[in-house]
């Protein structure tokens, strides 16, 4: 630790004594310190070499506190700019909601101004929940994925009550609902396979049948397809269940491949 001490004042002669700067240091000697922990576990042993390797690495720090400051800065602008966006959002979304009542008179209608508001609002703050969770360890995903369920229900809740309210017949309303569910099916799915979750495969298996009978309900309640005619979209999430088994084998064929040859 030493002579990661001794690089970091050597290195960094320039830097003022401000508080930043004290953070800075600290933070590069720990990330150094947990480097040399990294390349110590992978085998080598020599410490001195490990040093050096990780003094390379950490060469230049006056643009990697030039970087640091930026991005204190940047955290800083956005700790005042997310309150005052959120406090703009609601003046906006009551003046809406005030000024189309009043030269409409649709005082039954426009309420939706304010719950579409509410879960936009709402929706805006669970997705950057959300991307605060994915860069954290795989154990708070599960939380992620929850919120994202809950922010596909919420659009299609007002997906709901606005048809409900301005559409005249119930025909395209409740459908709405089940296409909900396929949204949410759809984006945890994208979420499973886009951060690498374990049961993605299983998931997708299970997923592509639902997705694909909800889809015919939907469509065949709103007359886009007859009952009798539309079932072979069930068959579409099946055959996608089989093609993807087709390319999973076909993945792994070079596997079955490389040990037989090595066996002879």
């Amino acid at each position: 630790m030493n002579r990661f001490i001794d690089h970091i004042e050597n290195t960094f002669k320039g830097a003022d004594n401000s508080h930043d700067a004290y953070l800075y240091k600290r933070e590069v000697l720990d990330s150094m310190t947990e480097r040399a922990k990294e390349v110590a576990r992978s085998g080598l042993s020599d410490e001195k070499v490990i040093a050096d390797l990780i003094k390379d690495e950490f060469s230049d720090l006056d643009a990697g506190f030039t970087g640091y400051k930026k991005k204190k800065l940047r955290s800083k602008l956005l700790k005042y700019a997310l309150p005052i966006g959120i406090i703009a959002f609601v003046i906006l979304t009551l003046a809406a909601y005030f000024i189309t009542s009043g030269v409409t008179g649709a005082w039954g209608k426009t309420w939706l101004i304010i719950v579409g508001g509410v879960f936009a609002l709402i929706i805006f703050c669970f997705i950057l929940l959300i991307a605060k969770l994915c860069s954290m360890r795989r154990v708070f995903h599960p939380i992620a994925r929850v919120l994202l369920v809950i922010c596909t229900i919420l659009i299609s809740v007002f997906a709901f009550l606005f048809l409900h309210i301005m559409v005249p017949t119930e025909l395209f309303v409740w459908p709405t609902l089940l296409g909900g569910v396929i949204l949410a099916l759809a984006g945890d799915l994208i979420f499973a396979f886009g951060t690498k979750q374990k049961l993605r495969t299983i998931s997708f298996f299970f997923y592509m049948p639902a997705i694909t009978a909800l889809l015919y309900v939907m469509l065949a309640a709103n007359g886009a397809v007859t009952w009798n005619g539309g079932w072979p979209i069930v068959l579409v999430g099946l055959a996608v269940d089989f093609a993807y088994i087709i390319y999973i084998i076909m993945s792994n064929m070079k596997y079955f491949t490389y040990k037989q040859e090595v066996e002879e």
